[in-house]
């Protein structure tokens, strides 16, 4: 069992080596049919100053026209509402006193919780701001943060849980050049991108492979995508900072990747409720299943329409999360889960097409021995009605029964 967090002494700065991190945490989920926005505030929740909220919305919308484009913006699939402030217990003296809350929801039928926790002036910890950003550890800041969030969402997806969760890290580092920095900080970089808390050190080579995989564009930073977390980490370079800092907000450095990374949690919370949907579907009728397949088509028709748009800073870090975050496998799931609805489907429609041509060939067969019989019957009984009716249902009956029993051998 976890242990609660206890109230650390602060630390001491070291000259040179004081950061700034900021969090952002995604929780994805899904929808209940007919959510078309909040109708009150909430226990709980402030609103975020003015100043913050107005330059947090132009930020965005700049971010948002370079990465997903005109169209896609114009197509409207996506919507996001400001919620509100919540304060946290600092358990830890360093550790982030707010988080500023927003929610993405998608057309397709699913959502994703957005908090943002600016933290103050520290030494970098990676072992610390990963204890942070569990949200089982008791008395986290991002357990705090879904405790508060819980009621929202189980009103708005009726489910007492998320679908995934991924936080990134946010860093910078205003008093020293990356580059000068890192060399002796490499590890514990990779270490806040695993949220790895065992304390054996890494191989240099996995390390390095790590650091490879940096996407970021421009000299002085590091973006990086992990299986469970997401990490931007900038030196004095970014010129950002300071006005983000003085607002508490993100910079708006990494607006870019974290949209990104709010577009690859949307695709990925729709595969996954389409996969949902077909593997819980069990034993159904003909018809049943044309619903069920036309329901997934249109799913996936609105996961093509929360796919992100071809820019080429979106390129590289959408093919490399889709890869990541398990995005192309859960496709291919639901792909074939598609194909084998499809072949029931078509299965189930040749039996029953099979069953009708059985019995049609039994009561044409039937009925054209009894019209025999009734030939037959009326040349010895013209006067005899109820014998020839006799005659003509009783060789309709045995005819049908052994037609029966000889279709159904051959069928067999």
């Amino acid at each position: 069992m976890s242990k609660p967090l206890v109230a650390a002494p602060p630390k001491t700065l070291q000259s040179g080596a004081a950061s700034v991190p900021g969090f952002v945490l995604l929780f994805s989920s899904s929808l209940l049919p007919g959510f078309s926005g909040f109708q009150n505030s909430f226990d709980g929740f402030a609103p975020i100053p003015d100043a913050s909220a107005s330059a947090l919305r132009s930020w965005r919308d700049a971010a948002q026209a370079h990465v997903l484009g005109p169209a896609f913006i114009q197509a409207a699939r996506l919507s996001l509402r400001c919620v509100g402030r919540i304060e946290l217990n600092k358990g830890d003296a360093d550790a982030p006193g707010h988080a500023d809350i927003s929610l993405l929801t998608h057309v397709a039928g699913v959502a994703v919780w957005e908090a943002w926790m600016p933290g103050p002036r520290q030494e970098f910890d990676a072992a610390r701001w990963t204890r942070w950003l569990d949200p089982e550890q008791p008395g986290s800041p991002a357990a705090q943060v879904w405790a508060q969030i819980l009621p929202l969402s189980r009103a708005i997806s009726g489910r007492a849980d998320y679908g995934a969760y991924l936080p990134l890290s946010v860093i910078r580092l205003p008093e020293v050049e990356l580059d000068d920095w890192l060399g002796e900080h490499t590890e514990q970089v990779v270490n806040l991108l695993w949220r790895d808390r065992i304390a054996r050190a890494l191989k240099p080579e996995v390390v390095d492979s790590e650091l490879a995989r940096d996407t970021c564009a421009r000299v002085g930073g590091i973006t990086l995508l992990g299986r469970r977390s997401a990490l931007d980490l900038h030196g004095s370079r970014d010129d950002s900072a300071a006005e983000a800092q003085e607002l508490a907000l993100p910079p708006r450095s990494v607006f870019p990747f974290l949209i990104t990374l709010e577009l690859l949690s949307v695709e990925r919370a729709v595969l996954q409720r389409l996969y949902d949907r077909l593997a819980h579907a069990g034993p159904r009728s003909i018809d049943d299943l044309l619903a069920l397949k036309k329901e997934v088509m249109d799913g996936l028709e609105e996961y093509y329409g929360s796919t992100l748009a071809s820019t080429r800073f979106n390129d590289v870090v959408a093919e490399q999360g889709e890869a990541m975050l398990g995005i192309v496998d859960l496709f291919d799931a639901v792909t074939d889960r598609l194909d084998m609805v499809s072949f029931t489907l078509t299965t189930n429609y040749q039996q029953r097409m099979t069953a009708l041509q059985f019995w049609l060939t039994v009561v044409f067969g039937a009925t054209e021995i009894g019209f025999i019989a009734t030939s037959i019957a009326t040349w010895f009984y013209r006067s005899g009605l109820g014998v020839v009716l006799t005659w003509t249902l009783g060789a309709s009956i045995v005819s049908g029964a052994v037609l029966v029993a000889l279709l159904r051998s051959k069928i067999k």
